[in-house]
């Protein structure tokens, strides 16, 4: 299990990191809910992904701490009535003597809230070894503000803990004071000054070979995290801008009920999409859905992704 700091490179650059961008934040005050991805975007987030000094990261793991069961009917647009399974993660990030997880899980008080009456699959186990993982990395990022991503900090038995390396953005903040998807997750006044708490225009440097890319729209906090390995194999965590890889591949936004029901931006999702097909089908880069069972599967048997430690 890996302990409570930073290796010493990663510390002192991802320290720097945040107060370098505090200052650009006082620039950027104004930022349009739509951003715009364009041909350049990917070199940029590229370059800024060598800022943070430090050893590369070696390797990612996951787990699936519960199901949701679906169709894919309620999941992507003209979808069967075929049964889907929506995976519910988290990631670890590897470094030579430090993690970064990416998303925290959920206790099953809030997995119950997905079930929609259902009785749903949860594994304590699972979350606990996902509770430990949080307690051993070195820095917490969650993509968006719903329960499933970021409950396992906001309601951890180890929450003091966990908050003081929790990397939260304004925007997932201003939407857990004011507008949680639902009580069990919201934030009190005060809370949120435990986290540490940034702003930014469209990309962020956090951990050698890390950068956070702006994109709301499912949620008004929702980000992207690239990672780039020493190996030099690029990954793209998307969240939850496509439930599944078919998202991407067409592209095809969920059903507009669905949007409907979760209060997504369907416009700024259609254009995340199409930029991060290109980036799959021109740049080799790997697609990492949330949900998508079958695909993280498949990523496991083939190397891509390991098990969580």
């Amino acid at each position: 299990m890996y302990r409570h700091h930073i290796l010493k490179a990663a510390a002192s650059a991802a320290i720097w990191a945040l107060a370098l961008t505090s200052a650009q934040a006082q620039l950027n005050s104004s930022v349009s809910p739509l951003v715009t991805y364009n041909e350049d975007l990917l070199e940029r987030i590229r370059e800024t992904a060598k800022i943070i000094p430090g050893n590369s990261p070696v390797s990612i793991n996951f787990t699936k701490i519960a199901e949701s069961h679906r169709t894919y009917a309620a999941v992507i647009e003209g979808g069967s009535d075929e049964p889907f399974i929506s995976a519910r993660t988290a990631f670890q990030v590897l470094y030579p003597s430090a993690s970064v997880m990416i998303d925290t899980g959920m206790d099953e008080t809030v997995h119950s809230f997905y079930g929609f009456g259902r009785e749903e699959p949860f594994w304590p186990e699972k979350n606990e070894l996902v509770q430990q993982a949080l307690r051993g990395a070195s820095l917490i990022i969650v993509t968006h503000e719903h329960g499933d991503h970021i409950a396992g900090v906001l309601r951890s038995n180890y929450r003091d803990e966990l908050a003081l390396k929790t990397l939260l953005t304004k925007a997932q903040v201003e939407t857990l004071l004011t507008n949680p998807q639902l009580p069990e997750i919201g934030l009190a006044s005060g809370d949120s000054s435990h986290y540490l708490i940034v702003d930014y225009d469209r990309y962020l440097p956090v951990a050698p070979g890390m950068v956070l890319v702006k994109s709301p729209g499912h949620t008004p906090g929702h980000q992207m995290v690239y990672t780039r390995l020493a190996n030099n194999e690029e990954y793209l965590f998307i969240g939850d801008i496509g439930w599944l890889l078919e998202n991407v591949a067409g592209p095809t936004l969920r059903p507009e009920a669905t949007s409907e029901r979760i209060g997504e931006n369907r416009q700024a999702i259609m254009a995340q999409l199409i930029w991060i097909k290109q980036l799959m089908d021109h740049h080799g880069i790997i697609i990492v859905p949330s949900h998508d069972n079958d695909l993280l599967n498949r990523y496991r048997e083939q190397g891509l992704l390991g098990d969580l430690e």
